[in-house]
């Protein structure tokens, strides 16, 4: 589930439009990805094969990996193929700007490769979000800010409540007075002080 206090506000404040924020949240994995496992999966695979002697690397993704023009898409490739087979812990794909970057690596994978990329996907816990648009992201910031509004309604009334109660009711119970008729005045006047 989408929190807007920890999944959109921080975006927002660094300045990212609703449909970056939706991309990012569409995007990302439920968990950091492993490096550990997607290497498994892409030797196991053979998208990525390693010399043990050399150490040079061959395979479906060093070759789409070559073929790419000198731009974003290979920069990010070459990360990505540089920090799981370089000793990386994970591929935070759960946060911006990973998952977004990722995502975008993904989409510009030859289709042959998609099993394996699914596969890893899948081993960070998948995209529960996947499904997130920009007025989606709208209306869940449209909701918690009214639910703040409410809140802050209920607060004013819940400080009303004590301020009454302590000017009329507390002298009551403080004094230990049973009488019918003050306990009655003094709720009276809490309902006639109530709107003021």
């Amino acid at each position: 589930m989408i929190d807007y206090p920890n999944d959109i506000k921080p975006l927002e404040d660094a300045g990212l439009s609703d449909a970056e924020i939706a991309h990012h949240l569409a995007s990302r994995t439920a968990t950091s990805m492993s490096c550990s496992s997607s290497r498994v999966a892409l030797q196991e695979s053979g998208v990525v094969v390693e010399d043990p002697v050399t150490g040079t690397r061959g395979g479906p993704l060093i070759d789409h990996y070559i073929e790419l023009p000198q731009g974003v898409e290979k920069s990010l490739l070459s990360w990505y193929i540089s920090h799981v087979f370089g000793g990386g812990d994970v591929v935070s794909t759960d946060s911006h700007p990973q998952s977004s970057r990722f995502a975008m690596v993904e989409a510009g994978l030859p289709v042959e490769l998609a099993p394996v990329v699914a596969a890893i996907v899948a081993s960070a816990g998948g995209r529960p979000d996947s499904e997130t648009v920009a007025g989606d992201v709208i209306t869940i910031r449209e909701l918690y800010l009214l639910e703040q509004q409410t809140q802050s309604a209920v607060e004013v009334q819940e400080n009303k409540y004590v301020t009454l109660y302590n000017q009329n009711i507390a002298p009551l119970i403080d004094s230990q007075d049973a009488d019918d008729a003050a306990w009655q005045e003094a709720l009276t006047s809490m309902a006639s002080e109530w709107g003021n």
